[in-house]
């Protein structure tokens, strides 16, 4: 069976937040009081349930384990080993080649991390954005930098040996000179993985208004510019290569779950607002987190998934009949066309590109001859090249990515 014929990851969301970043447009919340988020994680684990009898693929041995948010450390550590445990009772969680949680800084210590170790998390991706508190503040994080020099030395204590840090540039009060700072502190603390995003002002968020209305200002397109040369300079040569866009890592060291996505392999995807993928279709679970809860709420639902997953042995159980009372997700099917153009613009994010070989295998396409019209009206034929049968941005075109993936929509 091919890897694109099976779920190669498994994605759970935790839509709470201690604060909402003024920057983020995610399914993300703050002000749930702790009563809901076990509700939530209870609803969460029905959801699992119910998704292992209408199971659409396999799900593949090693498949990866991704805990997304939002924030997941905001839950106790037995709510996330109640997750961790329905997702082994019912067949998600085997054997993972990678298991990763996202973590906020505000949100860890020292004890808390060595639990999550222990449940067999042995990957963590820390949101620490910046090592300067003033642009910390003006992004609205609730951490300090100090907190997250803490989070990733507690971290190593705790033993995780993969450990990533999500930086941002282009943010406000963001010179050249602290975003060097920070890279420099951060290379310092010799971790394996590092991921650099420039910002994006998203529609709708409290930041884009704040922006629209004068009231922050941005760093101008030169230095944004200047910062997006550094982070590649500085963090090849300390031996952290870039594998895809925005993210850069010691050889063998990359994100196993984020390269599902890139190359555009099944994933299962479980929590309000997740998003599955099986190849042809995808599935959007509503991000309304009471609207979720009350739709997987306990009674003869949870008593079907019971009563049927015990009769049969652990074995998936299809048509199990439930409707639910309201819409809890929404389906969309992907036409061979929006696959094939899917596939190249998430295969050209990674530094080696598209397989040729495979999309002729998984397609029946010859990339070259079904792309030659659009290949032929790239402005800039620099952005692209061929090479060991990889088709990929060159530099030059990472720089300017969206370019060229305009040409294959």
């Amino acid at each position: 069976m091919e890897r694109w014929e099976q779920f190669q990851g498994v994605y759970i969301h935790t839509p709470f937040c201690l604060r909402k970043c003024l920057y983020c447009d995610f399914p993300s919340y703050a002000g749930f009081p702790e009563t809901v988020r076990q509700e939530y994680v209870d609803a969460l684990c029905r959801e699992i349930a119910f998704r292992s009898q209408e199971r659409e693929l396999p799900v593949a041995d090693g498949a990866t384990i991704y805990f997304g948010g939002g924030t997941p450390t905001v839950l106790t550590v037995d709510q996330i080993g109640q997750t961790v445990a329905c997702l082994k009772r019912y067949g998600w969680w085997r054997n993972p080649a990678e298991a990763t949680i996202e973590a906020n800084p505000g949100t860890v210590d020292l004890e808390k991390l060595r639990v999550l170790r222990q449940l067999g998390f042995e990957r963590i991706s820390l949101g620490v954005q910046s090592l300067q508190d003033r642009e910390l503040c003006a992004l609205g994080r609730i951490h300090t930098a100090e907190q997250a020099v803490q989070a990733i030395e507690e971290a190593k204590q705790a033993g995780f040996r993969r450990i990533s840090a999500d930086l941002m540039s282009g943010i406000p009060c963001q010179t050249v000179r602290s975003f060097r700072n920070t890279l420099d502190r951060i290379l310092q603390l010799n971790l394996s993985h590092v991921s650099v995003y420039s910002l994006i002002l998203e529609e709708g968020t409290t930041l884009e208004r704040l922006v629209a209305s004068g009231q922050v200002e941005l760093p101008d397109e030169e230095t944004a510019y200047l910062m997006y040369e550094m982070t590649t300079d500085r963090l090849e040569r300390a031996g952290l290569t870039r594998y895809e866009i925005s993210n850069y890592a010691v050889p063998g060291e990359e994100s196993f779950h984020n390269k599902v996505y890139w190359h555009y392999e099944p994933y299962a995807a479980f929590g309000a607002g997740a998003c599955a993928f099986t190849g042809n279709g995808r599935r959007t679970n509503t991000a309304d987190v009471p609207e979720y809860i009350a739709g997987w709420k306990a009674g003869e639902l949870e008593a079907k998934i019971e009563t049927e997953f015990n009769h049969k042995c652990a074995e998936p159980v299809m048509n199990s009949g439930f409707v639910p009372d309201a819409p809890l997700w929404e389906t969309e099917e992907l036409d061979r066309k929006t696959q094939i153009s899917e596939t190249m613009i998430m295969g050209l994010r990674m530094t080696e590109g598209v397989d040729l070989h495979k999309m002729q295998q998984r397609f029946g396409i010859d990339v070259l001859a079904y792309y030659r019209e659009a290949l032929q009206s790239l402005p800039e034929p620099q952005m692209l090249e061929c090479v060991d049968g990889h088709l990929r941005l060159t530099p030059y075109g990472m720089r300017y990515g969206n370019r060229v993936f305009e040409i294959f929509v």
